[in-house]
């Protein structure tokens, strides 16, 4: 078969109706030099029937044993490209007709990036529009966006992105170790790259209680970001950004002493905020906390 120019990572697991609509998506992109290759993670309710049905040579189906780990999943894709860029979508969510063509285009025209994202919707389970929470997501920048991404000043979403093969294997593509927030991870060794944003909101990203982190505690997703931001921190050069990432291991601490202590689990608590304060001795955010954890304690609260 003729190389494709892009290749396209698409994860599932027993999502047989939304992966339909999300296998459309990507099937009804005016940009028509692709291809698709569906990581199916064991699925049991028709997944199968359905991919092997379809009679459009440019899917292809990888068939796993199930583990539930998207990041595994993803790195499966990964392995199986042959296009130089590559694109993610995930099976509960949809692209926009025009999505890939305008970010090749924006691409073409800056040469010398190596990878794009764009804007993206949050939508309700029924694919209706959730205009607050959209509100909530930075509007997407380019150029060098570290730091903005750090402070959750932008949101880059991997299903938005476009990157060039060469970069994933320079970066090292998704790290298997941090099965939650992996997609972070990646966004952040990508960013130490320069962006070409599209503001254009060419994604709908699903909001549903079926979500992989819709699933996991409050706790997990602190504890989560806080590895991730504790591997940013290792891996900074800048003593600036090194700082940050260390201040945000900090906040993502407290939280989950937060978390922990609403839980009743007060001595956790207390060991997250001690670790804390050795990240950010001076932040007033982890003395509150620490103050809301001992009231709770103590039954103040």
């Amino acid at each position: 078969m003729r190389k494709p120019e892009i290749s396209i990572i698409l994860p599932t697991w027993n999502r047989l109706p939304l992966l339909r609509r999300a296998v459309d998506s990507v099937l009804a992109q005016s940009h028509r030099d692709f291809e698709l290759i569906v990581v199916d993670d064991g699925s049991t309710d028709g997944t199968r029937d359905y991919l092997e049905a379809i009679e459009d040579p440019r899917v292809r189906s990888i068939w796993l044993e199930h583990r539930g780990d998207l990041t595994s999943a993803r790195s499966a894709g990964l392995r199986h490209v042959r296009g130089d860029w590559v694109a993610f979508l995930d099976s509960d969510d949809l692209w926009l007709p025009e999505k890939l063509a305008l970010q090749r285009q924006r691409l073409a025209a800056h040469p010398t990036c190596r990878w794009s994202y764009t804007g993206y919707l949050l939508v309700a389970a029924d694919e209706s529009p959730l205009p607050e929470r959209s509100a909530l997501l930075g509007s997407p920048r380019s150029g060098h966006i570290l730091e903005l991404l750090l402070r959750f000043e932008v949101a880059v979403s991997v299903v938005t992105m476009l990157v060039q093969r060469s970069l994933i294997d320079e970066i090292g593509g998704f790290d298997e170790m941090l099965p939650v927030r992996s997609d972070y991870d990646f966004a952040l060794r990508l960013a130490t790259h320069s962006a070409c944003a599209l503001p254009e909101n060419l994604v709908w990203v699903r909001e549903h209680a079926g979500r992989t982190t819709a699933r996991l505690r409050q706790v997990d997703l602190y504890a989560a970001h806080e590895r991730v931001f504790r591997k940013a921190a290792a891996a900074a050069t800048d003593p600036k950004i090194r700082a940050l990432c260390l201040r945000q291991c900090a906040m993502q601490l407290a939280g989950q002493a937060s978390a922990l202590s609403r839980e009743r689990s007060h001595r956790a608590a207390f060991t997250a905020l001690v670790r804390a304060t050795h990240d950010a001795p001076f932040n007033r955010t982890i003395w509150r906390t620490a103050a809301g954890c001992a009231a709770r304690a103590v039954g103040w609260k």
